[in-house]
Formats: C-alpha cells, sequence, structure tokens
C-alpha cells in the first residue's frame, strides 16, 4: 500500500504554507493548521530568549565544565559544515568557553566546501575533530537497500549511524553531553506522513538491509533501541538544543561565521551534502509528494524570521535550475551503482510505509509511555 497523498480536498494553512501534502494536518475553526499551535506552545516551553536565555546557558555551561573536570573535553558536538553545526561550534567555545570534541561522519557524500568549512571551523576554533568514515561499498549498499525497499527515510541511514557515533565517543572519553544544533526557530514543525520514520530504530535498517541490502553491515556504527535506551537512563547521556537558548537568526549566524571564521554560504539549506540534496529535493518531492521547504520556512514564519508572503514566493521558485536535476540524478546514481532502468523502477514503484517492515514498536509509536519518557530524560521535551 502506497504513502502518497489521497483525494482530500486542498487546503494551506492561514499562517504558515503547511499544506494537505502533509496527511495528518488538522485545521481550527479559523484554518489555522495544528503546526502552528503546537510550534507556540512549544517556543513557550523550549525557547529561552534574550538574557533569560544567555543566563540558563552560562549556567549549562557551568554544569558542564563542573562534570568535565579531569576529562579531556566538556561535551560532544556534531559537525557537518552546515551554518547550525558551525554555529554551535562557535557558541560552544567563544560564548561558553567549553573544550568540545568535534564530530563528523563522512558517508561519501560531503561536498567540497563542507569539508572547507568544516576545516576552517576547526582550525579557526582550536578545537579536535573525530571524523568517522564509513566503509563506503557496506554504506553504498545500505542506502540502495532503502530505496529498493521504496521507502521515505533513506536520510536515515546517515542519521544513525550519526547518532551512534555521539553516543560512542561520549562513551569513550566519558562525555554524558551532547550538544546539538537541533533548533525550534529553523526545525519546529515537521511534515508528517508515511514517509517518515524514527532514525533510531535499527530494528527497522537491519531489516531493510536484510531484505534488500547487497551484504551483512558489519562496520556501520549502529544502536539497538536498547543500546539508545541504556546510554540515556543508564549512563545519562544528555541532547542539548544549545541554540534554543540564544536568539539564533540563520542570517545573523551566517554573517558570523563568514566574518569570524571565513566560512562560506551553500546557497540552499543542507547544501553541505550532495546526498541530502537529491532527497529532498528531487527523491521525497517527486515520489512521496513532499516539499521540505514548507516545513522549514514554515518553521521561520512561527519564529518571525520571514512572512509568510515571501515563503510562498520561496516555494515558487524551482528546486532546479535547467539541466541541474538530470545531471544530480546521473550523478547520485553513478555513485550508488543504479543503471538507468533499475532507477526508473524505484521511482515508478508505490511508496512503501517502513511499517512495512520491522520496527521497534516503541520508537514507531511516539505516543507510547517508554517513547515519551526516554524522550524526556534525553532532552527534556515528549516529541521530535
Amino acid at each position: 500500500m502506497g504513502v502518497r497523498q489521497g483525494m482530500r480536498e486542498y487546503r494551506i494553512c492561514n499562517r504558515t504554507v503547511m499544506d494537505t501534502s502533509d496527511p495528518e494536518i488538522q485545521f481550527d475553526e479559523e484554518g489555522v493548521s495544528h503546526h502552528w499551535h503546537e510550534f507556540q506552545e512549544r517556543a513557550r516551553k523550549e525557547l529561552h530568549l534574550g538574557a533569560e536565555g544567555r543566563r540558563r546557558a552560562k549556567g549549562l555551561a557551568e554544569q558542564l565544565r563542573s562534570a568535565g573536570r579531569g576529562k579531556r573535553y566538556d561535551c560532544i558536538i556534531g559537525l557537518s559544515g552546515g551554518v547550525d553545526s558551525s554555529y554551535v561550534a562557535w557558541l560552544v567555545v567563544r560564548e561558553l568557553g567549553l573544550r568540545p570534541l568535534a564530530v563528523h561522519m563522512d558517508n561519501g557524500w560531503n561536498s567540497e566546501l563542507a569539508v572547507s568549512n568544516i576545516e576552517r571551523i576547526v582550525k579557526g576554533l582550536g578545537i579536535d575533530l573525530h571524523t568517522e568514515v564509513l566503509d563506503w561499498g557496506e554504506f553504498r549498499g545500505l542506502q540502495k537497500a532503502f530505496f529498493r525497499a521504496s521507502v521515505g527515510n533513506v536520510e536515515m541511514t546517515t542519521d544513525h549511524a550519526i547518532n551512534a557515533t555521539l553516543f560512542r565517543e561520549a562513551r569513550r572519553f566519558g562525555v554524558r553531553f551532547i550538544l546539538s544544533g537541533s533548533n525550534l526557530n529553523g526545525e519546529g514543525i515537521v511534515q508528517s506522513g508515511g514517509w517518515a520514520h524514527d532514525n533510531k530504530d535499527w530494528i527497522n535498517i537491519k531489516d531493510i538491509n536484510n531484505r534488500h541490502g547487497e551484504g551483512v553491515l558489519r562496520s556501520y556504527p549502529h544502536l539497538s533501541p536498547a543500546g539508545f535506551a541504556w546510554a540515556i537512563l543508564a549512563r545519562g547521556i544528555r541532547f542539548l538544543p544549545i541554540l534554543n537558548f540564544f536568539d539564533f537568526n540563520k542570517r545573523e549566524a551566517m554573517s558570523l561565521l563568514e566574518k569570524e571564521l571565513g566560512w562560506r554560504r551553500y546557497g540552499r539549506k543542507h547544501g553541505e551534502s550532495i546526498f541530502t540534496r537529491f532527497f529532498q529535493e528531487y527523491y521525497l518531492p517527486e515520489k512521496f509528494g513532499v516539499d521540505k521547504r514548507r516545513s522549514h520556512l514554515s518553521s521561520l514564519i512561527c519564529a518571525g524570521q520571514t512572512t509568510r508572503e515571501e515563503a510562498l514566493a520561496e516555494l515558487e521558485k524551482p528546486l532546479f535550475e535547467d539541466g541541474e536535476k538530470r545531471e544530480l540524478i546521473q550523478f547520485v546514481c553513478k555513485k550508488l551503482g543504479f543503471g538507468e532502468s533499475e532507477w526508473g523502477g524505484i521511482m515508478r514503484a508505490d511508496p512503501v510505509s517502513h511499517s512495512r517492515y520491522r520496527v521497534s514498536r516503541v520508537l514507531s509509536c511516539r505516543t507510547h509511555w517508554l517513547y515519551r519518557f526516554g524522550r524526556r530524560i534525553a532532552t527534556g521535551r515528549d516529541r521530535m
């Protein structure tokens, strides 16, 4: 059974640009979507702005320094070279005075600019970097398995490995705190639907690889749901969305990084990864009818960093310039080893929900008490 949108009457939120391409969207009597209302509720609980936010951030920094005494690092940060993670690195070092270990995942899809930006961040801030290089043959087979399975969240193959590596490095250095670039202002609204699935679900990843992959995953970094639970509940690992404690504005952050560290802009969200662009701007829109610009722009609207009119104008722009899409498809298919015929069949096949394969019962149900309890302990909030 596919997961494409059915014959629902088209509607668009009066406050954001979220629409019925999200099959779970709900509207109130004034035509405002549940996304708007949920963002406002989360903002009241999770955003700490102005002087109060900085005071809380300084308090957290003291807590991290205290926990880090006698250790090499105070915290772990992920570093992709994108604006969010790069700005986290700058804040952690320059504003909070902490000693982070930066962790980068090299999955074979970095753009040259991403590599350059990572080097500039690490050198400019004088921080240590651990780069986890995935076995390309093994990882390529896993990504191909997800495409052959016709499921939506192909990016969970990278995201799961990142989280597993962050947990492993935290354990290796005895660090309890992972400071993430996740932030409400840019990512507070998430488009739902059958394409999405929790990236921590190793059971789902393993089953898809077993059915459609090209070999056993021997070196791929992974954690079982029980492993994640153990790290959080027994070892006390905590994720801190540090950007929620500052008045985070993406445009201002980019300008600061350019001035202070020589960081260079990508021109689009997640431009640091060739594969992420392929996934978000081609695969999801054409196979699942999901334009992730809607959720990103809607988050910015809710945060007061763009207007609805500006967002609608942005959505009118094509995802690709002339010839760009074909070049990207050819590049990615060649790198993955897909022939034109097989790839065409993948794109024509009906979309499939991740639940068609084995899943973690806890991770696949976000209302499950154990899921909510674990998330509250790890991050201080109930939902993604």
